[in-house]
């Protein structure tokens, strides 16, 4: 009986290159693979092909998943005020990358009085439930200052956005004002 990769005449048989557009990661034994989408070899004998430029991989992407990119904007933003608390509400992106793993990101910044600008919100401002990482598409925003402006930037990311150039990634703001019945500082 012959071993297996081997010839019959006892000479180690390996299966030929693939060819630019293909690959054979290191765990495939058989033949070759088309390169998923978004990514691409340009020479043969590849063991895994590369994203096409915007697009990305994760180390925890299997050779076999298409390369993804960050997710657009959410859509359809809108704020409710109650006194000193603030309901944002929004919708998943139109484009999320081709990836499952979207969250969410809030900013809170405090307009300045007289215009001198912007200053993120303190440690005393509460986000339920919580500004970094929201899985669902709600959060609400507590004790904030009365009789205040407020910004909100709200951002979508997933896996492959810490890859991207922080440039490629969209917002969507809000601006509010704080009712009366509140803590003054």
């Amino acid at each position: 009986m012959e071993e297996p990769g081997k010839s019959p005449g006892g000479a180690t048989w390996s299966p030929p290159e693939c060819g630019p557009g293909f690959y054979r990661s290191l765990l495939q034994a058989g033949g070759c693979s088309k390169c998923p989408p978004h990514s691409g070899s340009r020479e043969s004998g590849t063991r895994l092909c590369i994203c096409e430029p915007g697009f990305y991989k994760t180390a925890d992407d299997p050779d076999h998943m298409a390369c993804t990119r960050p997710p657009s904007a959410p859509r359809n933003a809108i704020s409710n005020v109650n006194e000193t608390s603030v309901f944002l509400e929004w919708s998943v992106p139109m484009e999320t990358g081709g990836r499952k793993d979207v969250r969410y990101n809030i900013l809170c910044r405090r307009v300045l009085p007289e215009g001198r600008g912007l200053e993120e919100c303190g440690a005393n401002v509460r986000f339920l439930p919580q500004g970094v990482g929201v899985a669902n598409t709600s959060v609400m925003v507590a004790d904030l200052q009365s009789h205040t402006n407020y910004s909100f930037l709200l951002d979508a990311v997933n896996g492959v956005s810490p890859l991207a150039n922080e440039h490629a990634r969209q917002y969507v703001s809000l601006n509010v004002t704080t009712n009366q019945a509140g803590r003054l500082d």
